[in-house]
């Protein structure tokens, strides 16, 4: 393929490069996919990252991982914890989830 110039990546790739390089900062995930949310939590187990959701990012029913929502302060460990968490700031406070 070789090299791919940088206006022909996706919004979420370019994220997820930002996201891995610059742990330190935040940035808006709403821009990447489902399909983005595997690389998230990869990136997680290597260094703390935190992200802003404006909307539901499935990680996988299957999947375990732990997330800290820092809206609140709570720890989820699954789909079926965070979905009524994250369903009560997007929704019900009409705000970002940070997590």
């Amino acid at each position: 393929m070789g090299q791919i110039p940088p206006e022909r990546l996706s919004g979420g790739v370019k994220t997820l490069l930002l996201i891995l390089n610059e742990p330190d900062r935040i940035f808006n995930a709403s821009t990447c996919g489902d399909n983005c949310a595997k690389w998230i939590l990869e990136i997680g187990k290597q260094k703390d990252i935190t992200i802003n959701l404006r909307h539901m990012m499935s990680f996988g029913k299957d999947t375990e991982f732990e997330i800290k929502i820092q809206n609140g302060g709570e720890i989820v460990h699954s789909m079926k914890e965070l979905v009524p968490i994250a369903h009560h700031y997007l929704t019900e406070m009409q705000q970002e989830c940070w997590i």
